[in-house]
């Protein structure tokens, strides 16, 4: 720092050392924005079949005038009822989409699950199914940031230190942690969006209750082991 503010003379090698340390940075960045790009195109493969059929399943119901789901990020299992087999009055939430459509989207789903904890496509006992708009988003920011860190790191190792404009790798650096953060902003966005608050609140309380009870249980055990143990001295 000390050499990049001049405070050290360096002997005129001052935008040489700023480039050794910008190249240290971009490698540092380039582990996880460059080395993660594989996997989040595959999330990115997964996000856009969910999206697809989500929006399928949406218009199919309009079209065919069933009532609108209860949460619309929850898509149906199961198929649509035999027409001989006597259901509830109440129960349309079927899927809409073919045998084939179906195995695909809840192939995509479990998989997008497994990449990314966040995501939860069913309701859960403590989590209602995640808002997809939100998963686009954040799988868009996510992508971005990949792409402006292969951008930065070959603005910085493809264009020399004497010709490269501070501005642009600047601009590029600043605009990919944008990205991330923001994407981190909104996976937080929507887990308190699809949390069940009073789910969650009541299993906390169980909790501590059962932990208080275990508490009295073991200090009650203690206390009559000492009782034992004095009416025997006795």
């Amino acid at each position: 720092m000390a050499a990049i503010t001049g405070w050290i003379n360096v002997g005129g090698r001052q935008l040489y050392i700023i480039n050794v340390i910008d190249n240290v940075l971009v490698a540092l960045f380039a582990v996880v924005g460059d080395g993660l790009a594989p996997f989040r195109a595959i999330d990115t493969y997964h996000m856009i079949f969910i999206a697809h059929y989500a929006h399928l399943t949406w218009r199919l119901r309009r079209d065919q005038s069933l009532p609108k789901l209860q949460n619309k990020n929850d898509l149906p299992l199961k198929q649509e009822p035999v027409a001989d087999v006597e259901e509830d009055a109440g129960e349309t939430e079927y899927s809409v989409l073919t045998p084939q459509q179906q195995k695909r989207l809840d192939y995509h789903q479990d998989k997008f699950e497994k990449s990314h904890t966040f995501y939860k496509p069913h309701e859960t006992k403590t989590h209602y199914a995640f808002p997809l708009r939100l998963l686009v988003a954040i799988v868009v920011l996510l992508d971005c940031h990949s792409l402006l860190q292969i951008a930065l790191g070959a603005c910085t190792w493809g264009i020399s230190y004497h010709h490269r404009p501070f501005v642009l790798t600047t601009v590029i650096l600043c605009c990919s942690i944008c990205c991330n953060i923001t994407a981190g902003i909104l996976i937080s966005v929507g887990d308190r969006k699809s949390r069940k608050r009073d789910v969650v609140e009541k299993m906390f309380r169980q909790e501590l209750t059962e932990a208080a009870m275990a508490k009295v249980e073991k200090k009650k055990r203690k206390r009559e082991e000492k009782e034992q143990r004095m009416s025997k001295d006795e």
